[in-house]
């Protein structure tokens, strides 16, 4: 995604703008509450063609102050190939007789845990339906290269940044409250295993109580 000269204005002129709110939600906390959800390592649960998770942001948020997440890509792994060995037992006939009777034979079951590494630079993400690869690319200049952390192991993801490269609409729905789901979405050539680690920090109404 190229971004001219007249976008990267407009994006400064909007993050310049959000500092304005941010000083004036600040002004406020006095009277909110302030609360964070996060998670470390969260293994990501699988669907048929993604990886998924979810978070909650409370119906009653005035602002979110912080709102970021960092992924671990590893390779697929299997691990329901089995193997039988059975062992040898020696019969013999006399008459209509078998010995021995009853014989029976010994079976080791193995379970073999498998790594599949794959082409996985096809990912894509998304937030509660709104695809954010494309915006991760302009800001970040890649999204998934390989295994290994994302952006890195010491960097985030930052969503409040990504939405300038959004459409309106698609803003609201991210910064909107309700449970919000992030997938990355797979098929049978980049399938991968993903821890996601996150972090949103907001205030909402002090209700005098936990939420």
């Amino acid at each position: 995604m190229a971004v001219t000269i007249d976008k990267a204005i407009d994006i400064l002129a909007r993050r310049q703008e959000g500092q304005k709110i941010v000083e004036k939600q600040r002004q406020l906390q006095r009277r909110n509450t302030v609360t964070d959800s996060k998670a470390d390592f969260q293994t990501m649960l699988r669907g048929t063609d993604r990886i998924y998770t979810a978070f909650r942001i409370t119906n009653d948020v005035q602002y979110i102050m912080k709102y970021s997440f960092n992924l671990h890509i590893r390779p697929f792994v299997t691990s329901f190939s089995q193997s039988v060995t059975t062992s040898n037992t020696s019969l013999s006939l006399s008459g209509t007789t078998i010995n021995p009777n009853p014989h029976n034979h010994k079976v080791q079951l193995g379970v073999k845990i498998s790594e599949h590494e794959m082409d996985i630079d096809g990912l894509r993400i998304s937030i509660q339906g709104v695809d954010i690869t494309d915006a991760i690319i302009a800001e970040y200049g890649s999204f998934i290269k390989g295994y290994g952390y994302f952006p890195s192991q010491d960097t985030n993801f930052d969503v409040l940044r990504l939405l300038d490269y959004l459409p309106n609409w698609q803003q609201a729905i991210v910064l909107s409250p309700g449970l919000k789901e992030i997938q990355i979405t797979q098929n049978e050539k980049t399938l991968c295993e993903c821890e996601i680690s996150y972090y949103i920090k907001y205030n909402h109404i002090d209700r005098g109580g936990t939420e």
